[in-house]
């Protein structure tokens, strides 16, 4: 790797936070969330009251990164902690101030802090009082609450994110978006004007960002997970094919050609949808397009697909796809207990992709593994983890190294333990253990786990050290 890679970790601060409505912060989507549990063992559903409360130990646990060598640290700034109705004309300076802090804290300890805008914290006021990213006014909120951040940390900060996981806003609408079916809807028209609406608001953020601090540097960001065909008939390579279209590349064609593409224009043309666009979204979208500087997304695994026999109808079967439920499982993949198949080489596989799709700069930002895990005297034993890492961070060594691709850096998920977006604090993702469990918060003192060390080590050695013969 380069001397200027960006080794470092990632964090969702609504989820690890805490500090529930201190200090002017309102509720966002994230506190008002009703989860749907996820498959696997037995939840442990927690209120964000409290969560690992990153609010009041940000300086702690920010040296524990530096203790990991650290280069790069991406945060979100919670929109409701910031604008807490979402729709205010001035900011909570309470709310600025606690980031910036933060900000330059990092920077003291040398380390970049990458800042994620629309991270699961849309002001709850504004899913119930305008349906989120449904209604072209948020995006206004929304461009506003940027600036805000902008001014606030110009000259400091180099890296920004505009929309977290924005290719989810339709499958989680609530949480990536703030937005409900509206009655009346099909969940096709849905998709189609949510899709447009996130991609809207995606490019007027580049646009305020680099009208307010030029110098700054501005990506994109997908949740990735590439679809492979369940088998290799024909029509699974299709379903695979049009999958990965509407889950994976919508959102970087359209970041970077700076229109909608083809194949989208045309589901919405075959469904009598029409697309609600001006001609001033569309010269944003083109405008943004120039802009951008890099593609990010976040990878935990792959998946697999296949058609639907029984359905002949194209529509149908296109939106059977979009919409599919079926979780089907890749023979050659093991997985953690929630079923998410662990698979390093497509890891290698979406950058190889990406690269030679977009001839862009790559940034993976998040990448790692929820486990089930329990201290004793004071450890945590995490060699799952650990493998977990090994394999994937050889994946792109590969990629940056045989395949050539330009990787800005590498961003573990998580530093710290926190809930997960499912609001659970029995999958644990981070390098330090935090002492909480279901109902008792005990006193949320931090532990480092074994990875904790194997990653400084990995840093250190540029991520050529990989082997686990950490002395713990």
């Amino acid at each position: 790797m380069k001397k200027e890679f960006l080794w470092g970790g990632a964090l969702s601060n609504v989820q690890a936070e805490g500090g529930y409505l201190e200090d002017g912060k309102g509720l966002n989507v994230y506190d008002t969330l009703v989860v749907t549990p996820e498959p696997g063992i037995k939840p442990m559903f927690c209120t964000t009251d409290v969560a690992t409360d990153h609010y009041h130990h940000w300086k702690e646990d920010i040296d524990y990164m530096a203790e990991m060598g650290f280069k790069a640290y991406r945060f979100s700034v919670v929109w409701s902690r910031i604008h807490p109705l979402g729709n205010e004309e001035k900011p909570n300076e309470k709310g600025l101030d606690f980031y910036d802090k933060m900000v330059d804290y990092l920077l003291e300890k040398g380390i970049e802090p990458v800042v994620s805008l629309v991270h699961f914290d849309m002001p709850d006021y504004l899913l119930n009082h305008y349906n989120g990213f449904m209604n072209k006014e948020v995006i206004e909120f929304y461009a506003r609450h940027v600036e805000s951040i902008v001014e606030r940390f110009k000259g400091k900060v180099k890296y920004y994110i505009t929309y977290n996981e924005i290719n989810l806003a339709i499958h989680m609408s609530d949480l990536v978006s703030g937005a409900r079916l509206p009655e009346g809807m099909t969940k096709q028209e849905m998709f189609v004007h949510l899709n447009v609406n996130v991609q809207v608001a995606h490019a007027r953020a580049v646009e305020v960002i680099k009208r307010v601090d030029p110098q700054a540097q501005v990506g994109g960001m997908i949740g990735h997970a590439p679809f492979y065909p369940l088998t290799c008939k024909a029509d699974d390579i299709l379903a695979a094919d049009f999958k990965n279209k509407m889950h994976n590349y919508f959102v970087y064609d359209t970041m970077c050609n700076g229109e909608l593409p083809q194949y989208f224009m045309q589901y919405a043309k075959n469904r009598n949808i029409e697309l609600n666009m001006s001609q001033e979204e569309k010269d944003v979208i083109k405008d943004a397009s120039k802009k951008l500087d890099y593609l990010a997304f976040s990878y935990y695994r792959s998946n697999v697909i296949s058609s639907f026999e029984d359905i002949k109808d194209q529509n149908e079967l296109e939106d059977a796809l979009i919409f599919d439920q079926r979780s089907l499982k890749n023979p050659y993949y093991d997985a953690n207990e929630w079923g998410w198949q662990i698979d390093a080489d497509g890891l290698r596989y979406s950058l190889v992709d990406f690269y030679h799709r977009y001839h862009k700069p790559l940034f993976i930002v998040e990448n790692g593994i929820g486990i089930d895990e329990t201290m004793k005297d004071g450890k945590v034993y995490d060699d799952e983890r650990i493998a977990y890492y090994q394999k994937h961070i050889k994946a792109i060594n590969t990629a940056v190294e045989h395949d050539g691709v330009d990787l800005m850096g590498y961003l573990a998920w998580s530093p710290i333990d926190f809930l997960s977006s499912h609001k659970e604090i029995r999958k644990r993702y981070g390098f330090v253990y935090v002492d909480r469990d279901f109902e008792d918060l005990k006193e949320l003192k931090r532990y480092p786990k074994k990875s904790f060390y194997w990653y400084k080590k990995v840093i250190e050695s540029q991520g050529k050290d990989l082997e686990n013969d950490i002395d713990y």
